[in-house]
């Protein structure tokens, strides 16, 4: 096979790619604008999870965020060192509770009005059926 024509095909079609793309520039746009409170948007993400789910472990968290326990540990340690989350005292089967801390909770507070500019400038360019659309094709490839 013609070594263009596979370069061409995947390029033009590849839907891995593309949504790589998409989100590594979307990803920029919601660090550039956390930059001030000192947050990514994965940080954003994980101290948002750790407060609504309140999970009993890693474990747990992982399974919700469909993470890997190395990655989602590695990630959870620069927001531990921060003193933005807390890991319990080991329990049943050597789990540890994940918690905000009260600066945690500060942060987060403080990064919702910056995230949210962000999330509404973006569904603002999809408009409401463009985000319908993405919404509904992401759900399928669950």
């Amino acid at each position: 096979m013609n070594q263009t024509r596979i370069h061409e095909d995947v390029t033009q079609r590849c839907t891995a790619g593309r949504l790589l793309r998409a989100a590594r520039r979307i990803t920029r746009e919601y660090d550039d604008a956390l930059r001030p409170v000192d947050l990514t948007i994965a940080q954003f993400g994980l101290l948002n999870a750790v407060g609504r789910f309140e999970p009993d472990s890693i474990s747990e968290l992982a399974d919700l965020l469909a993470l890997d326990r190395t990655t989602l540990s590695r990630n959870l340690k620069p927001l531990e060192k921060a003193g933005l989350i807390f890991r319990g005292e080991e329990g049943d089967g050597r789990r540890r509770r994940l918690l905000l801390t009260t600066l945690g909770v500060r942060r987060l507070e403080e990064a919702y009005p910056l995230w949210k500019e962000v999330q509404d400038r973006i569904e603002g360019r999809l408009r409401e059926d463009g985000l319908s659309q993405l919404t509904a094709g992401l759900k399928r490839l669950r």
